[in-house]
């Protein structure tokens, strides 16, 4: 406490001195006097840490980490002033008369299964008490019904069934195990057979004796019994490897049947959030390997989180996530252990990384490439499950507005940056109120229940700075 204070005053008493340099700056458009100012983070350009972008880690060549008080929403208003009316006026779509439903933006959600229903609701939730005009939920038909009766604001549909995908993955693994064990057993009987040599030799040995035709016959009869095993198991293993094909089919077939339903809505959706709830099962991930490809095909702005990170940290997706790193309009949101498996697949200090990170924590580090902000808005002291679920919906709002604002060629991620950071803002707030009022009793919902008023005061914060 001690030392947030300090910072604290600290940069109220710099402020004068940092505006009255902010104005030089932009008197002769020279940027980088911001380092001289102490500022953080700038309207019109970020500033690059020295250093590549490796999953959160910096080397020791980085500037100083900005105190608390520069990284905060109220900082960035007292600081930046009317130098900041160009990007903040591009964080919320205006509320107007000739507004219509899905001006304010088109989410969906894709998560969730039986066992884990709030975290899709908790994501889509959130997005509504930020002010999109309409989400949807993707998810398994285990989950559909608890979905929608948490909220008839939200529009719910049931792409594939758990069950179903489980007793093809089961029947898919039982023909694979049996396909083995047959070209096993094959692979023993071809290499167990007699040497045509030492036949020859115990022939020479017993001439013409009885016991030489006994053996000659014996040997037929085990030659022909070897063969007709060998043909048995092969015909056998060909009519696996047809059930296998049919089954497979049949999978392939539940695949694209989920995908398509997710991907017909592209042209309407502004933003999808992908992973609250999702589980992590094999076939679903292939289902949202093939929407994630297709939503970046279709441009739309993609936040991963919870099981599509963990997804993303198998070995067999390595590709499908550097595509990701170099999609502009992905939001990546690990907390530490996701970020610890993503960093243990994809060793990449690439700073030209174009995806969004966010690394949540007490203080939230949003990266893009070379840069860097932090968020250290003050948060709640109780950190409840769902608050992550929070965040992810809460970004996708910004990404849908962002989506909206800006034309899809002229946003370079710059703007995407900060909404993420204002985004982090935003949910940390929120959860300070909560706390405020609940403190142990804390829960996401509350979180949510303040959204809407911490939006409110952040947009009248923008339009006060506008007028």
């Amino acid at each position: 406490a001690s030392t947030r204070t300090s910072s604290l005053r600290g940069g109220d008493t710099a402020r004068p001195l940092a505006n009255m340099l902010w104005r030089l700056a932009r008197y002769l458009n020279i940027s980088t006097i911001s380092f001289l100012s102490g500022s953080w983070f700038f309207p019109r350009q970020l500033l690059p840490y020295s250093t590549a972008f490796a999953f959160g880690t910096r080397t020791t060549m980085s500037p100083a980490r900005p105190t608390s008080a520069e990284t905060t929403w109220p900082d960035y208003l007292q600081r930046n002033g009317d130098c900041g009316t160009v990007q903040l006026a591009k964080l919320f779509p205006p509320l107007t008369s000739t507004s219509h439903k899905g001006s304010h933006g088109r989410i969906a959600v894709l998560g969730g299964n039986e066992k884990y229903t709030g975290a899709p609701y908790y994501a889509a939730n959130a997005a509504l008490h930020c002010g999109v005009d309409l989400a949807t939920v993707f998810c398994a038909s285990e989950a559909s019904v608890p979905i929608k009766c948490y909220s008839p604001e939200l529009m719910v549909q049931a792409i594939y069934s758990i069950d179903v995908l489980d007793g093809i993955h089961s029947e898919e693994q039982n023909l694979l195990d049996e396909l083995r064990q047959y070209e096993q057993t094959n692979a023993n009987l071809l290499t167990n057979e007699l040497h045509e040599e030492d036949v020859l030799q115990t022939m020479e040995m017993l001439e013409h004796s009885d016991e030489k035709q006994h053996i000659l016959a014996q040997q037929e009869l085990n030659t022909d019994d070897r063969i007709d095993t060998i043909t048995y198991k092969l015909e056998k293993m060909k009519k696996i490897g047809e059930e296998l094909d049919q089954v497979r089919s049949r999978r392939d077939a539940l695949i694209m049947d989920a995908v398509k339903s997710v991907t017909e809505m592209f042209p309407a959706l502004h933003a999808i959030c992908i992973g609250p709830g999702m589980g992590r099962h094999p076939v679903v991930f292939c289902v949202v390997e093939k929407v994630i490809l297709s939503a970046m095909e279709s441009k739309l702005a993609i936040t991963l989180d919870a099981d599509a990170l963990y997804m993303m940290s198998l070995p067999e997706y390595r590709q499908l996530l550097e595509k990701l790193m170099q999609y502009g309009r992905c939001v990546l949101t690990p907390n530490v252990m996701e970020l610890r498996r993503l960093a243990a697949v994809l060793d990449n200090t690439d700073k030209n990384t174009a995806s969004i990170v966010i690394k949540k924590g007490a203080s939230d580090v949003i990266t893009k490439g070379p840069f860097e902000i932090q968020c250290a808005q003050e948060g709640g002291l109780k950190r409840s499950g769902g608050i992550g679920d929070v965040l992810a919906g809460t970004t996708t709002a910004f990404m849908a507005w962002n989506s909206i604002l800006y034309d899809n060629d002229s946003a370079e991620g710059q703007e995407r940056l900060f909404a993420a950071w204002t985004a982090c803002c935003a949910v940390k707030t929120a959860t300070k109120l909560a706390f405020g009022k609940r403190r142990r009793a804390l829960s996401a919902l509350d979180v949510i229940g303040n959204l809407p008023e911490v939006l409110d005061n952040m947009e009248r914060d923008v339009n006060k700075t506008g007028s």
